[in-house]
């Protein structure tokens, strides 16, 4: 599985929202996007990756392309 496939996986599973809607995510857009949600999502994706967000990544993650460049702040190539 590809890392773009892991990351829209894990907001199908921790957002529970198709995969169709996962690349334009936004946490004003997506109802279970609440700070559960993004807990969830953060640990899910954590996991996914071997990684862990610091604080402020955690605040700037409102969005699909937010963590994508999250992602890419931690040298994981999408």
């Amino acid at each position: 599985m590809s890392n773009i496939e892991k990351l829209k996986n894990a907001f199908v599973e921790g957002l529970e929202i198709p995969v169709e809607e996962v690349e334009n995510a936004t946490m004003d857009g997506v109802e279970k996007w609440d700070s559960i949600g993004q807990m969830s999502l953060v640990a899910i994706i954590e996991d996914a990756f071997g990684i862990e967000f610091e604080p402020d990544e955690v605040m700037q993650f409102t969005s699909f392309e937010a963590g994508k460049n999250i992602l890419k702040n931690h040298n994981i190539e999408l």
